[in-house]
């Protein structure tokens, strides 16, 4: 195939993988809804302000790209651009993800359909469909492929020479540059930095010398940006927040480690509940079936060589998700996993790439998966997430539209259960992401029902006087026995969506 052809071939791939993209998000472009902490987002955030909210998390980027992406906001129908920022965001890196895979896997000699296959599978993922349905994580696309492109200008700015190594400087700064831009957009996203390192060890698993000089650089980068975050906070006269502490607890933090993030991971695009026991089979299930397969291919290898291998991948696993891992809280949001997700896939499907001898087998296999992937993907959006949240905030917005008057002074709020989308809907509720109601969460009452208020009324000084309470379920607010008079509007999210 000539060089120009292949070129060709390039784009008409990335061109399918962003037209996916679109055909699973689409209705972002149409779509008036709110999710939590968006609305947090539109009362915080005003123009030229600065709330350090995010500062205090290390994200001092995304701290910025906040202050002017919602301070541009109003309304909650202009969320909707904070959205398609993100999306334009995603297909923007789409090309960058294909370019930096595909050069890897021809180094690394693996095989060709990798590149495709992982980032169609990337857009699939169910951390990308939070990244662009909920604009609070708008800044995820930054902080990943940052991530990313760090770890490939380490990658390929190594040189190995007789007795030494060399490094591109250009390339090593470049790292650290993107590195450190990652790390203040969203920790999380730096994983992605050990992807091509780790693509290295499923290519090469008895040599270390490369692995240990990523994993080096990683830790670097790390240290740099952890000096840098303290500098910043001291600077700007703030403390440290609890959630960014370190807090090294092993015995803990495997049993998390192994019980829910790589839980996740080992379902692909399939969401599960985070403490449901059919999904902890079906990771078992995998998870076992790619240790035994993985085990007796390695054949040429001794018995001790193959479990070194294995230690390794689990190491580059935990690595990937350390952010996570060394502070206290125990949270394996769908934001959070990634890098872990494509670790997991990439050596996976090495695995079952390995175990299919015929090529003509390996498309039927990578084009069976793609589609169920494609499939999943746009149902995990639009049916799991999207159609309830859009449907609570319509009935909750007409509501109070309806019912609110001048004379209106108090809001009570009687907040959904977790659960309820769950029952009403037959979705699937995942961490604070899919399936759960916008307002069972107790701080969004509030915001919620005076951003309506002052959209309706177009004054924000009578919005903010109203006075929000809110219990969650009827039972809490019956006990409560709040005074009521003529002045008290009272908004009970489940009456109203089941009067339909």
């Amino acid at each position: 195939m000539s060089h120009s052809t292949a070129k060709k071939n390039d784009w008409l791939i990335v061109l399918f993988i962003i037209t996916v993209a679109l055909i699973i998000f689409y209705p972002l472009f149409f779509s008036e809804y709110a999710y939590t902490d968006e609305l947090v987002g539109l009362a915080q955030f005003g123009k030229g302000t600065s709330s350090h909210s995010l500062l205090v998390y290390g994200r001092y980027v995304t701290e910025k790209l906040a202050e002017w992406l919602f301070g541009s906001a109003t309304t909650i129908r202009q969320i909707t651009g904070i959205r398609l920022f993100s999306l334009a965001g995603w297909i923007v890196s789409i090309p960058v993800w294909y370019y930096i895979i595909k050069k890897v896997i021809i180094k690394e000699k693996l095989p060709a359909s990798l590149a495709f296959f992982s980032t169609l599978y990337l857009i699939c993922t169910p951390p990308v469909a939070i990244y662009v349905g909920w604009a609070a994580c708008f800044e995820l696309f930054l902080a990943n492929t940052a991530g990313l492109v760090s770890g490939y200008w380490l990658y390929a700015g190594i040189r190995w020479q007789p007795g030494r190594i060399e490094f591109s400087r250009w390339q090593v700064t470049a790292s650290v540059v993107a590195g450190i831009l990652s790390l203040f957009t969203y920790q999380n996203g730096f994983g992605c930095f050990l992807l091509p390192f780790l693509l290295h060890l499923l290519a090469n698993p008895q040599k270390w010398r490369l692995l240990v000089t990523g994993i080096g650089g990683y830790f670097f980068i790390a240290i740099v940006y952890y000096l840098l975050f303290k500098y910043s906070l001291s600077a700007a006269h703030l403390g440290a927040t609890g959630r960014t502490s370190l807090h090294i607890n092993v015995f803990n933090k495997l049993i998390f480690f192994f019980t829910r993030p790589l839980n996740s991971a080992f379902h692909f695009t399939w969401l599960f509940n985070e403490k449901s026991i059919p999904g902890l089979i079906v990771y078992a299930l995998l998870f076992g079936a790619w240790i035994l397969t993985s085990f007796t291919q390695r054949k040429s290898l001794t018995v001790a060589d193959r479990l070194k291998y294995f230690m390794k991948v689990f190491c580059f696993f935990g690595l990937i998700y350390l952010p996570s891992l060394v502070v206290k809280e125990n949270y394996a949001s769908n934001r959070t996993l990634l890098a872990l997700n494509l670790a997991v896939f990439f050596v996976v499907m090495d695995t079952l790439f390995t175990a299919i001898s015929h090529n003509k087998m390996k498309r039927y296999a990578v084009a069976f998966l793609s589609f169920f992937f494609i499939l999943n993907a746009w149902y995990n959006f639009n049916r799991q997430f999207l159609a309830p949240v859009k449907k609570e905030y319509a009935q909750v917005r007409k509501f109070v539209e309806d019912n609110y008057n001048a004379d209106t002074d108090t809001v009570y709020f009687i907040r959904p259960w977790e659960d309820f989308f769950e029952k009403k809907f037959a979705v699937t509720r995942s961490w604070d992401e899919f399936g759960v109601p916008s307002t069972f969460f107790e701080w969004t009452p509030e915001f919620l029902v005076k951003q309506i208020v002052f959209e309706k009324t177009g004054n924000r000084r009578v919005a903010e006087k109203l006075v929000v309470k809110n219990w969650l379920g009827q039972e809490a607010f019956l006990t409560s026995a709040a005074p009521i008079s003529q002045k008290t509007l009272i908004i009970n999210t489940e009456k109203i969506m089941n009067a339909e």
